[in-house]
């Protein structure tokens, strides 16, 4: 097996990642790190895209969140980028995984599956097709509930009793091809962003993890997910956050 990761360098990427590099760390053969938080932005202008669209404590909580519990818990907690060295494979550092250069890179690899965790580009036809048993995005929801960005605080906002994680196929629509293997994930009292975030990418990673390790992935039967007009979130709106804190809850 011959595996390709996509990711953000983040610790719910890393989860999302970690139980096949503990497992089959030969099978990793490329990690592509995004160097834009949204796609297509630079870091400068994502910043400012989030405050106009989220406001400044979204923004905040958000860096808190990302930034200093990275510093805070750095011993416990592995990036995409820190496994990669770690297990020596190859990186490539992209600001566009649909550019030319990006995708030479990646098919150069000869992979058998791109894997696509806690990534921040819109991923392209061409790239989707550079892996021979197929693309796959391994998403923090109950598809297709959740749709996007920031499932887990739209499911708190929501009031949502469970929630899931989400192993499906890339598509051309966000987060809506047929889905490999899904499980459900209750919410707990208390629960916040974060916690919900670490929650779901762990349980995903194992799931992902369990996938591979029973094989026969060329027949594998992908399930169309419901048809219906599911919502596909971005950002929160400052409406949003300002809703989400008058009910009590937290990242």
């Amino acid at each position: 097996m011959r595996i390709a990761f996509l990711a953000v360098d983040d610790e719910f990427a890393g989860s999302m990642q970690r139980y096949v590099y503990e497992r089959h760390p030969a099978w990793v053969v490329g990690s592509v790190i995004s160097t834009r938080p949204i796609y297509k932005r630079s870091k400068l202008g994502a910043a400012v895209f989030v405050l106009r669209r989220s406001g400044f404590r979204y923004g905040a909580e958000m860096f808190r969140m990302k930034i200093i519990r990275k510093m805070m818990e750095k011993k416990s907690k592995r990036s995409p980028s820190e496994l990669a060295r770690k297990h020596g494979v190859s990186i490539l550092y992209s600001a566009n995984i649909n550019h030319e250069k990006s995708m030479k890179k990646l098919a150069s690899w000869k992979t058998d599956l791109i894997i696509s965790t806690n990534f921040s580009h819109y991923v392209g036809a061409r790239v989707r097709s550079l892996a021979g048993l197929g693309a796959w995005n391994l998403h923090k929801s109950y598809l297709p509930h959740y749709r996007g960005m920031a499932p887990s605080f739209y499911a708190l906002l929501n009031g949502e009793k469970e929630v899931g994680v989400t192993l499906h196929q890339l598509a051309k629509e966000i987060d809506a091809g047929d889905i490999i293997r899904q499980v459900k994930v209750p919410v707990d009292r208390g629960e916040t962003v974060y916690s919900l975030n670490r929650k779901t990418s762990d349980i995903g990673g194992r799931m992902l993890a369990d996938l591979l390790d029973e094989g026969n992935l060329e027949v594998l039967t992908p399930t169309p997910q419901p048809p219906g007009d599911w919502p596909n979130h971005s950002y929160p709106a400052r409406e949003d956050v300002r809703a989400f804190f008058r009910k009590g809850l937290s990242f």
